[in-house]
């Protein structure tokens, strides 16, 4: 009676992993990705949440991201509204271009570059591997995604293991399409305060030739530049 309590015992342990399943094949599936991945363009659509008083706002825009070498890309985002503005960042440096007021603001990211990268690389050229290494990753749910609604995604839970990243960062979630390339079509970012940020990604294309000139600014004749903080 014994050996059949702790045979059952055993079986109910192992049932009680088997979550692990979908987890180890999507992030199987993003190491794969990941060898691949040159660069991606989207329309994004980047929905805003301030907790404190529960206000959303929502902007949307194009983005262009190239990874330039191991863990490190450069990109550039273009708001069209409610407001223009654009947002490049490469080497470290984020720049902003305001062109109401024809300003570009350049900040130097020191040590906090290298975490910028790994950040903006989530869901795009990141391996499963180095995601599992930097973050416990959890497989919540499959769902859908509103303006997806006949795509089939895969939730996953993300939670910084470095105290220092969840200083900045309290959880991210990822929705991946359950077939095809396991690159996110929507992502939300929860900061420690309550506030987060929803970003979800249409005309989504990879690896495809980009034309000159498609990371850079594109500031209009007599721009000034600032470097706010020196």
């Amino acid at each position: 009676m014994r050996s059949r309590a702790f045979t059952i015992l055993l079986f109910l342990i192992k049932l009680s992993a088997a979550p692990d399943g979908p987890k180890a094949t999507i992030l199987a599936r993003m190491d794969k990705a990941a060898i691949k991945f040159k660069n991606m363009t989207a329309r994004v659509t980047n929905l805003v949440h301030t907790d404190v008083i529960s206000d959303d706002s929502t902007e949307t825009g194009t983005v262009v991201m190239q990874k330039v070498g191991a863990g490190e890309v450069r990109g550039l985002i273009n708001f069209l509204t409610p407001d223009k503005r654009s947002v490049s960042f490469e080497n470290r440096k984020l720049s902003l271009y305001y062109p109401k007021i024809n300003t570009v603001q350049e900040f130097d990211l020191g040590k906090h570059g290298e975490q910028l990268d790994q950040f903006l690389m989530i869901g795009f050229g990141t391996s499963g591997t180095a995601l599992a290494k930097d973050y416990d990753v959890s497989v919540l749910r499959t769902a859908t995604v509103k303006g997806f609604e006949g795509i089939q995604t895969i939730r996953l839970l993300l939670i910084p293991k470095t105290a220092e990243a969840r200083l900045y960062v309290r959880q991210v979630e990822l929705w991946i399409p359950e077939t095809g390339d396991p690159y996110p079509v929507q992502e939300k970012i929860s900061a420690p305060s309550g506030d987060y940020r929803v970003i979800t990604y249409t005309e989504l294309k990879t690896n495809q030739p980009l034309p000159p000139g498609a990371l850079q600014l594109k500031p209009a004749r007599g721009f000034k530049t600032e470097y706010p903080g020196k």
